[in-house]
């Protein structure tokens, strides 16, 4: 699991295209990793038991916040913005920042497994790093485009 490069993502000028890119590239490989990693950590067994319920948390989150976004706010984005979109925003970016200790919860679990976990170590720095630059193409690239105008405002083309 690479993280992603910052010059793959489409132009931020481009809100459908971004965001197609952040549902496929980022939405779909957690659903797809996170389960996997859960499924890795309850196969290491002790070692790795706190590890497997800390991620199974991880998933159940990041799968709501997800739904959040594909649901609610993407599609009001892609429409060129609501009274809604600001406070959505707002709301998220605060999940965002929750993420960030979850974060720091999973990394302590990884670091301190054996030394024959080591690709389940792997496993977890290349999650970490793949929602570290999904988190930032969201909260530097997208939201931006529609925090910075007005409540309401629409977004012109």
């Amino acid at each position: 699991m690479a993280a992603m490069r910052h010059d793959d993502a489409p132009p931020a000028d481009d809100v459908a295209a971004l965001i197609a890119h952040i549902v496929d590239r980022f939405h779909e490989t957690h659903r797809r990793e996170l389960p996997a990693l859960a499924a890795q950590a309850r196969a290491a067994g002790a070692p790795a038991a706190d590890l497997a319920v800390h991620l199974v948390s991880m998933t159940e989150a990041l799968e709501l916040h997800m739904f959040k976004e594909e649901m609610r706010l993407f599609p009001m984005m892609e429409q060129g913005g609501s009274t809604l979109v600001g406070l959505l925003i707002d709301d998220l970016e605060r999940e965002h920042r929750a993420h960030d200790q979850a974060i720091a919860r999973l990394e302590a679990l990884a670091a301190a497994l054996p030394a024959t976990e080591g690709a389940l170590r792997a496993g977890v720095a290349g999650f970490v790093a793949d929602l570290g630059e999904h988190v930032r193409l969201e909260d530097e690239v997208l939201f931006p485009r529609f925090a910075a105008r007005p409540r309401g405002a629409a977004l012109l083309p």
